[in-house]
C-alpha cells in the first residue's frame, strides 16, 4: 500500500469517526423542543387528587406543527385540529390550533381547552413518557 494510500484510509476512517460523534450528540439531544417530535397518545389526566384514564387523545409534533387528534369511539372516527407549537421558555410550551374560527370552535368541544392556545409546563420528557401541566392539571402521554 502506498503512502497516499494510507493517508487516505486514514483520513477516511476519522471523517467517519466524527460522522458518528456527531449523530450521537444529535441522538442524545437534551432540548426539549427536539425531544417531543412524535405522536404521544394520552394516558391520564390528574386534577385535585383525581385520576381519569385517557386512551382517545393524540398530541402530534413534528418541528413546529402540532396536530390534536381526539378518537370517537362512538363513530369510529378520529377529529382532528392542527396549529403549531412553540418553546417560549425552556419548559414553557405554547400550543396554538389554527384553521377556520367555527372549526376549531366545533373541536374545542371535544377537548377540555377553553381558547385555542394553551400553555403547558413541560414536568417530563423521555423516549416514552410525556408529562405536561396547564391549569392545575397534569397529563400524563406516553409514545405512540
Amino acid at each position: 500500500m502506498t503512502r497516499l494510500e494510507k493517508q487516505t484510509k486514514n483520513m477516511s476512517k476519522q471523517i467517519k469517526g466524527c460522522i458518528g460523534l456527531l449523530l450521537l450528540f444529535a441522538s442524545c439531544s437534551t432540548d426539549i423542543g427536539d425531544r417531543l417530535e412524535g405522536k404521544w397518545q394520552l394516558q391520564q389526566v390528574e386534577a385535585n387528587g383525581v385520576t381519569e384514564k385517557v386512551d382517545t387523545v393524540f398530541y402530534n409534533f413534528q418541528t413546529s406543527l402540532f396536530m390534536y387528534q381526539v378518537y370517537r369511539p362512538e363513530r369510529d372516527i378520529f377529529s382532528s385540529c392542527f396549529g403549531f407549537r412553540m418553546m417560549e421558555t425552556k419548559d414553557q410550551l405554547l400550543l396554538e390550533l389554527t384553521g377556520y374560527s367555527s372549526a376549531i370552535q366545533n373541536f374545542l368541544l371535544l377537548t377540555d381547552w377553553e381558547s385555542s392556545d394553551r400553555r403547558f409546563i413541560v414536568k417530563e420528557v423521555t423516549d416514552k413518557r410525556l408529562v405536561l401541566n396547564s391549569d392545575d392539571k397534569s397529563y400524563t402521554f406516553r409514545k405512540f
